[in-house]
């Protein structure tokens, strides 16, 4: 009962306060709420980042160990129906590895590190798990991380955003009720993101999170196919300020 008061004091506060200099031009009352909505959709398509990395103390061996460890996975992904167009290869580079554990009069020469990263487009999801599965059972693969996709994002975007600018107007509804006022049209909206610990104001545009059942990384993605899969999925949230008139 007493939350309920509150609600109705604050409602009927907000109607009731008196214009600023700005209001008092356009003659124009106003309130603001807020909208949220969270969905996910299932991911039907991804980008895989494999890194590999080999150590030798020879130089020659280390680049010819990592052109082995390369052509290794090729095969793999040529018998897991991967084509070759669908895989690329960056960032290949060669250095001295040390160990500094000592400090840099005590560190140790440990060899020569080759390292690329190999980047494949997957178009069926399906393919995914296994092969990361498959990745994890060899030292040589450092680290990978997916970019999952999915051709549903825009179509799924504009229903997440009607869907939170409804709830905001819901809310903006009961307020002006229990304020003695109507509800007008809407003046803006306003999605609000909360990113990297600080808060961001942009345009109404869905915030976009991928997340795999690999505890992999997240990234904001599109894509053209379409073949649903269990727990890649793609999170979709939203949240909106709007500002509705008053009459």
């Amino acid at each position: 009962m007493k939350r309920l008061l509150a609600i109705v004091a604050f409602a009927a506060a907000l109607v009731a306060l008196p214009l600023s200099a700005a209001d008092s031009k356009s003659k124009q009352r106003s309130i603001t709420t807020m909208g949220t909505v969270n969905v996910t959709i299932p991911a039907d398509s991804a980008k895989l980042f494999v890194s590999l990395s080999v150590l030798d103390q020879i130089l020659e061996k280390s680049n010819s160990h990592l052109d082995d460890v390369l052509a290794a996975l090729q095969k793999e992904l040529k018998a897991r129906g991967i084509p070759e167009k669908s895989i690329v290869l960056k960032n290949r580079d060669v250095r001295k590895s040390w160990n500094n554990s000592n400090g840099t009069r005590g560190r140790v020469f440990l060899g020569y590190e080759s390292s690329a990263q190999v980047v494949i487009s997957i178009d069926d999801i399906s393919k995914l798990s296994p092969l990361i599965t498959h990745l994890g059972l060899h030292e040589e693969y450092g680290s990978w991380y997916p970019e999952l996709s999915s051709s549903k994002i825009g179509e799924e975007r504009k229903a997440v955003l009607a869907s939170a600018l409804r709830i905001a107007r819901d809310k903006a509804e009961i307020l002006a009720k229990e304020g003695g006022a109507k509800l007008g049209a809407l003046l803006d909206a306003t999605e609000v993101t909360v990113s990297s610990g600080y808060n961001a104001n942009r345009s109404a545009v869905a915030n976009i999170a991928v997340f795999s059942n690999d505890d992999t990384n997240d990234d904001d993605n599109d894509s053209d196919s379409a073949t649903p899969t269990g727990d890649h999925v793609i999170s979709i949230n939203v949240r909106i300020r709007a500002t509705f008139a008053l009459e």
